[in-house]
């Protein structure tokens, strides 16, 4: 079976020319042996050059996560901050279960303010968005840490 879709590697190849990622922070971050993703960023790899899934130098697992990260790292930052903080708010209490009372009482923010950036973060004063944002993006950061590898 041929994979087809968009050239991730190209992609990736792009971001890591125009300095918006280094292969020693894609390392980092992904974890994928060094080796391996120099094979995967060539361009004459198996994976440009549509070869079996066996002979792809990443497994499907890591493509798809690589694949996810030059989507966020390409279209991601577009979002409105607005927005991207109600995301933050969205997930901590939908995809982590955490309530509004729970975060208030973790980050030492007030929970009126919360349920507004749930509603309508745009009404926030910029100094409460500024303080949800770091204390919310921290408890996303432990929440993904806590997840098994």
């Amino acid at each position: 079976m041929t994979m087809q879709g968009p050239d991730i590697a190209a992609e990736l190849r792009q971001l890591i020319a125009t300095e918006h990622i280094s292969e020693d922070a894609l390392h980092s971050l992904t974890q994928i042996q060094q080796g391996r993703l120099q094979v995967f960023l060539r361009e004459d790899s198996p994976s440009s050059r549509g070869l079996t899934v066996d002979e792809q130098p990443l497994s499907p697992e890591e493509n798809g996560r690589i694949a996810t990260l030059v989507a966020q790292l390409t279209f991601g930052l577009d979002i409105d901050d607005d927005e991207r903080l109600r995301a933050i708010m969205e997930t901590l209490t939908t995809v982590c279960s955490l309530t509004v009372h729970n975060i208030a009482n973790l980050t030492r923010l007030d929970v009126a303010d919360l349920q507004q950036c749930l509603k309508a973060p745009r009404s926030l004063p910029a100094e409460a968005k500024y303080a949800i944002a770091l204390r919310t993006s921290y408890l996303i950061s432990a929440a993904t840490q806590a997840r098994a590898q």
